[in-house]
């Protein structure tokens, strides 16, 4: 390739990441999950197990990462755009369009400034999905049992990779799922040395349980609209400070419960997401079953797990596959809308009761 091609291209992808930083500062949303996801990764680091830390029903991999550096999920972020756009040459797709797609999902930007697990999740599935396709099973093995090792939503683009393989390459389905389960178990290596790993396994099973009894039709109703028309969020008292989160031990922390009604949130997220089922279906119908059609589908039912947008974030990199230009102009539209004071939600407050 001649070289003023691959300067024009490293321009191009140096662009997106620019466009990533900047998303990343324009929707004012606040995360309160994050100073337990710190604390955790705190005490990991310090060496304590990570089943008797703070946080002990998600898996460990991402709060090693957050506990060592706090930027680590904004550099994560990065490397995930990075991560796409050579998957998306690999598959023959128009790099820059996907990777400045994916630069612009608000909702994917805004988290990776927090200290979140999703955007690990993102970096490792995209990686793994690349290195399968460089075939490199073991490998591709190894980079899920990451992303499981990071936060267990990995489950719903790893459906979709795992269905492929039964369907077109069934040789690989033992060295990805060997390769997962040593990934999976070694990030787990100081609990298994204390002794206290399935004292972990079961706040897992836990959390399963927990997300298990929400209604689904919310989560798709945010995927689609933007926003749920109401959802419930709880006050809890940390180190003397009251923040806004949905985890560690209900009922130990509690302050005060409302409810906040959501009026409109048309610019949270990203167009392709509103599009997202429709080109699958419209990409199937017209080349077939793909490996790339299949975990995007797959991804989608992330919905099932509730209404909080970062529960989307694991979706987001296989959804900005199937982007076109228009969603790209709209969002960066909905961008500047933003950045002059236009409000991303409107919400309501009202205790319960």
């Amino acid at each position: 390739m001649p070289l003023w091609i691959t300067s024009r291209r490293c321009v191009w992808l140096a662009l997106a990441l620019i466009v990533f930083l900047f998303s990343s500062r324009v929707l004012p949303v606040v995360y309160g999950d994050e100073v337990i996801y710190r604390e955790a990764g705190l005490e990991q680091v310090g060496g304590v197990p990570p089943a008797l830390t703070i946080n002990p029903e998600h898996p460990p991999l991402a709060k090693y990462f957050i506990g060592l550096c706090w930027w680590s999920p904004l550099l994560a972020g990065l490397g995930a755009v990075v991560a796409l756009w050579f998957l998306a040459r690999r598959i023959g797709l128009d790099e820059r369009l996907v990777a400045l797609s994916l630069a612009t999902d608000l909702v994917f930007a805004r988290y990776s400034s927090f200290a979140t697990l999703e955007v690990f999740v993102v970096l490792f599935s995209v990686l793994a999905v690349l290195v399968y396709l460089q075939r490199r099973p073991w490998l591709s093995g190894v980079l899920w049992g990451l992303a499981f090792a990071s936060k267990f939503n990995a489950l719903f683009p790893f459906l979709g990779f795992l269905g492929y393989l039964l369907l077109r390459d069934r040789r690989s389905v033992a060295p990805v799922l060997v390769g997962l389960s040593l990934a999976f178990v070694a990030a787990h290596a100081v609990d298994v040395a204390n002794g206290v790993f399935l004292y972990h396994l079961n706040y897992y099973a836990w959390l399963v349980s927990y997300h298990s009894h929400k209604n689904p039709l919310t989560g798709w109703t945010t995927l689609f609209f933007g926003a749920p028309w109401y959802v419930y969020y709880t006050k809890f008292l940390y180190n003397g400070t009251e923040v806004v989160t949905a985890v560690s031990r209900p009922g130990e922390y509690l302050v005060i419960e409302q409810k906040l009604w959501i009026a409109a949130a048309p610019w949270v997220g990203h167009m392709a997401w509103r599009a997202a089922v429709f080109e699958v279906i419209y990409a199937t119908l017209r080349g077939g079953v793909s490996l790339v059609s299949l975990v995007a589908a797959s991804s989608l039912l992330v919905a099932f797990s509730g209404w909080l947008y970062w529960y989307f974030i694991v979706a987001v990199p296989f959804i900005h596959l199937f982007t076109r230009r228009i969603y790209v102009a709209l969002q960066i539209a909905s961008m500047a809308l933003l950045s002059v004071g236009m409000p991303p939600v409107f919400v309501y407050l009202a205790p319960l009761g």
